[in-house]
């Protein structure tokens, strides 16, 4: 998995409560020193000690990989703001994305991962 050698990344969920899928993902790339951060396009707050902003061009800092959990009608915003912001890694949790989307990220010159969990591979589910 060479995305993990990125330092910044953006996880893309609607919950990010203690024991969700979305906060196992940013705790463990934390534990890996990343920079990590939340986009929800409802919110804009901090919890969990975790800053979430409502895109990506709210982000302070460039982003090296964004990790979509769910999957949500605002992934094709996500795609064109990774392409404004020239982002070009995403990984897309299994369940989070359709064809569709996958040939929508693979025609801007993104790099995908997809089918893979993140949690699963570091066997913390």
């Amino acid at each position: 998995m060479h995305f993990l050698k990125y330092d910044s990344w953006a996880v893309v969920a609607k919950d990010y409560s203690s024991g969700s899928k979305s906060y196992k993902i940013i705790e463990l790339l934390k534990n890996h020193e990343c920079n990590v951060v939340g986009i929800n396009y409802e919110n804009n707050i901090q919890t969990n000690d975790i800053f979430i902003y409502e895109s990506l061009k709210d982000v302070p800092h460039n982003i090296d990989v964004v990790i979509i959990v769910d999957e949500t009608i605002e992934t094709y915003v996500i795609l064109e703001e990774m392409e404004l912001l020239d982002i070009n890694n995403i990984w897309f949790e299994k369940d989070s994305y359709n064809d569709a989307i996958i040939k929508k990220a693979k025609s801007l010159n993104i790099n995908v991962i997809y089918g893979v969990s993140l949690c699963k591979e570091f066997n913390i589910y």
